[in-house]
């Protein structure tokens, strides 16, 4: 492991993360409290943000093989900054609308699916093949402790400026990655132009390596089925916190400090988890656990003392699970793709692991602002538990700890 160049990318893992976490808060809460949207925009809108990962991920994969990879992430991360602190301009002219919004979101979008796919590909620059795990459970935790504050910072900015100037500190996060991500010297393994085999072919070539891997398989499944609950939910948390519950902007913001302390103690929780359950045993308990804290959320109207708290504990309890599960696959893909693909089979797991994510938003949307939002929450936390059936009936259900490189690969056919 090459120490101060990871310690760059921790930091700007961090500092990203940040970023994100505070547009992804803000945006649908200038959305609900100051553009009159409801449950169906808010579905939109988080329908759009992740609606590249299905239209431009494969390609955008592609693209990642054959470019330096922390450039593209610098760009990525600049393109993001222009792109937030249009909205509180807009604002200030009196052009801000949901429009505006949806476009911004989708602008975003782009620049997520570059930057997490390049990310994903640098890491392997960084460290060796074998520490990938290790590696990002350390770049998890980076996220989840600069996200800790991050909350109380949106919380605290909504209370004393309107909305839209909270995206300021969103702008401030994302320009301090890239200028982290500036100071990194490592070199990368890319492939000059001569020796790239056609583009299509490429993307083809990924997406059925991805496809026909039983391992691989079994993973994107599981994770598809947990992130359509995952947006199932928030098209309808807002509206049911905000709405339902009568909780304030910015108590509603504050609440994302309990996700931020949920994914920072999973991030130092899972390799002893890990160690002890072993990565099947991990992944099938801990999506079996998600069902009784998912349903703390729709149950918080009718549970005593304050509502807030068992929305709190809902938050926490789903984000510890969610990265632990993650956690629990991290580092399989680089170990089982080949080194010149592996940035088109990351992006080609990612089509269906968020690829999923609009569609389902869009779903949980339109079906709350047709039955109301507190049956979506309970489809959320039953889509949850389903998320363990296709490792149960993959290879990895018995696998204590990842294989060997040579282990984890299978014939691939297609």
């Amino acid at each position: 492991m090459r120490l101060v160049a990871f310690r760059k990318l921790w930091m700007s893992s961090a500092f990203e993360g940040a970023g994100d976490g505070g547009s992804r808060v803000v945006i649908p809460i200038i959305a609900v409290s100051m553009l009159g949207g409801g449950a169906l925009e808010v579905g939109i809108i988080n329908a759009l943000s992740l609606s590249a990962f299905l239209v431009l991920g494969v390609p955008i994969g592609v693209w990642v093989d054959r470019l330096r990879r922390r450039r593209l992430m610098i760009a990525a991360d600049v393109f993001r900054v222009l792109v937030v602190l249009s909205v509180p301009t807009a604002f200030m002219t009196g052009a801000m609308s949901i429009g505006h919004l949806l476009v911004c979101v989708a602008l975003l979008s782009v620049a997520d699916v570059v930057f997490t796919t390049a990310h994903g590909a640098f890491v392997p620059s960084v460290v060796d093949r074998e520490q990938v795990s290790d590696a990002h459970a350390r770049l998890q935790s980076a996220a989840s402790l600069v996200a800790v504050g991050s909350p109380s910072l949106t919380a605290a900015l909504l209370i004393v400026i309107a909305a839209p100037f909270a995206l300021v500190s969103a702008g401030i996060s994302y320009a301090l990655s890239a200028l982290t991500l500036a100071s990194i010297q490592v070199g990368e393994d890319v492939k000059p132009p001569r020796h790239h085999e056609g583009f299509w072919p490429a993307a083809r070539a990924g997406l059925s390596f991805t496809i026909h891997h039983p391992v691989l398989r079994g993973l994107f499944l599981s994770g598809m089925v947990l992130n359509a609950a995952t947006m199932f939910g928030s098209a309808a948390t807002a509206v049911y916190a905000l709405g339902v519950l009568g909780l304030s902007a910015a108590v509603f913001a504050l609440l994302s400090t309990f996700a931020a302390l949920g994914g920072l103690a999973a991030s130092f929780a899972a390799p002893a988890i890990l160690k002890k359950l072993g990565i099947g045993t991990t992944r099938i308990l801990a999506g079996i656990a998600c069902v009784p804290i998912v349903a703390l959320t729709p149950l918080a109207a009718v549970l005593p003392w304050f509502p807030a708290l068992w929305l709190g504990a809902s938050t926490f309890g789903w984000a510890f699970l969610v990265v632990v599960i993650s956690v629990a696959g991290a580092g399989l893909v680089p170990r089982i793709a080949p080194a010149h693909r592996l940035g088109t089979v990351m992006a080609s797991s990612r089509l269906f692991v968020l690829g999923i994510m609009p569609l389902a938003s869009l779903a949980g949307g339109a079906l709350a602002a047709w039955i109301g939002v507190q049956p979506v929450l309970w489809i959320w936390a039953l889509l949850a538990g389903a998320s363990v059936v296709p490792i149960v009936f993959s290879p990895m259900r018995t696998w204590r700890e990842l294989p060997a490189e040579s282990d984890a690969e299978a014939p691939v056919t297609g």
